[in-house]
């Protein structure tokens, strides 16, 4: 467990070090929708923060990768982003997503 805490705080650590700009708390359900040789896939996730350009969001769906567009879908409105990264975090992805 102690383990387990120390690479979660290495890791915000490492996070906090590449932002460029302030992040800002945030709190709500989101709707994802990626494109897939098959059709749309849509899934829900948790805003967890955003910065100017960016959103950070979890989710349950493990097949985002690096440079996928998303569309994401919120009570007042949409936007399209692109991956940036995707973590584990627990049982869910972490993912950071850039805005176009």
């Amino acid at each position: 467990m102690l383990r387990e805490i120390q690479r979660l705080q290495r890791q915000h650590q490492l996070e906090s070090e590449r932002r460029t700009e302030p992040r800002f708390g945030a709190e709500g359900e989101v709707t994802l929708v990626v494109g897939t040789p098959a059709g749309e896939v849509e899934f829900r996730g948790k805003l967890l923060d955003f910065s100017l350009h960016g959103l950070r969001v979890r989710h349950d769906y493990k097949e985002l990768t690096s440079g996928q567009e998303v569309r994401v879908f919120f009570v007042w409105g949409e936007i399209t982003t692109k991956v940036m990264w995707s973590t584990p975090s627990g049982e869910s992805l972490e993912t950071g997503l850039r805005l176009f």
